[in-house]
């Protein structure tokens, strides 16, 4: 039964995905009142991060960034359900790379990425990526609990050419690619909940928060370049990404060089216009034990 109703789930999600615009926003303007007026989706959780992270921002302050989080987060709903349907022409129209030639050149000079970003702006909307850049793409992902969604997430995901990596698997599976040759850009959603276990504790948006160092340990063993991939709104429905290296080669830095740099280069692309980010994720769940520094 529950195998059955997900798959009448996502059929109902390929259908909507054939919804045209005008008419998803009305959807998400509904998604928006419902979420914030009526059940206040993971109100706690939003309330609190804000707090926790702009101590400095007055209570009306925190007030607008938590309504318009809200805003951003009903239209990124919707905006995922169209990313199964809508084309490559109008993908490209709509999520605007400024200046993939930072890509290109290090694929002309031979080197492999590690691509960095977070839960920010609309990180689903990246999968025509492999059709702007020379470089394979490659998403390092956690599967879905429940199967048949994780089969529907993968094949929205790589529909464009993107290739999934399960993250468990993902270092076993580069070093085959490696013995190809092939040049990869890796993409890493780098602000996830780390393990408890994480040695790496550093300050990010006011608090300690532990940073898995899981991107930087892989660039660093097959010396990748690093390069952050910044995805702004520019109004409903339209966004554009900018990359930034941050090193030319990691394995020639000291260890958690690279962990701190992109997590404060998030953490600025965060403060800059905080209601893109997802603060509706659980992030901080852990506390830091007290023979772990904060470094």
């Amino acid at each position: 039964m529950k195998k059955l109703l997900a798959r009448i789930g996502i059929f109902l999600l390929k259908l909507l995905g054939f919804t045209p615009f005008w008419l998803l926003y009305l959807w998400a303007d509904l998604i928006y009142f419902v979420c914030y007026h009526v059940i206040g989706y993971r109100k706690n959780t939003v309330v609190q991060n804000l707090k926790n992270s702009f101590p400095e921002k007055t209570d009306q302050e925190l007030k607008e960034i938590d309504h318009q989080f809200y805003r951003h987060f009903a239209d990124l709903v919707v905006e995922t359900i169209k990313a199964f349907q809508i084309s490559e022409t109008e993908l490209r129209k709509r999520f605007r790379y400024k200046n993939p030639e930072v890509l290109n050149e290090l694929y002309a000079q031979g080197k492999s990425v590690a691509l960095l970003s977070g839960h920010y702006g609309n990180w689903e909307w990246t999968i025509a990526l492999p059709k702007i850049i020379r470089h394979q793409v490659n998403v390092i992902y956690r599967p879905i609990q429940d199967e048949t969604f994780d089969q529907y997430m993968k094949q929205v995901r790589s529909r464009l050419g993107m290739q999934m990596m399960m993250a468990r698997i993902s270092g076993r599976t580069m070093l085959e690619r490696e013995k190809t040759r092939q040049l990869s850009a890796t993409y890493y959603l780098t602000d996830q909940t780390a393990l408890k276990d994480t040695d790496y504790w550093m300050m990010f948006l006011n608090q300690e928060t532990a940073v898995f160092p899981g991107a930087e340990i892989m660039a660093t063993k097959f010396k990748q370049a690093v390069v952050f991939m910044d995805i702004q709104k520019v109004r409903r429905g339209y966004y554009e990404v900018g990359f930034t290296k941050l090193f030319d080669d990691a394995s020639t830095t000291e260890k958690y060089e690279v962990t701190k740099a992109h997590t404060k280069f998030l953490e600025e692309i965060i403060r800059s216009r905080p209601e893109l980010w997802l603060w509706s994720h659980k992030r901080w769940k852990h506390t830091r034990p007290e023979n772990i520094p904060l470094k």
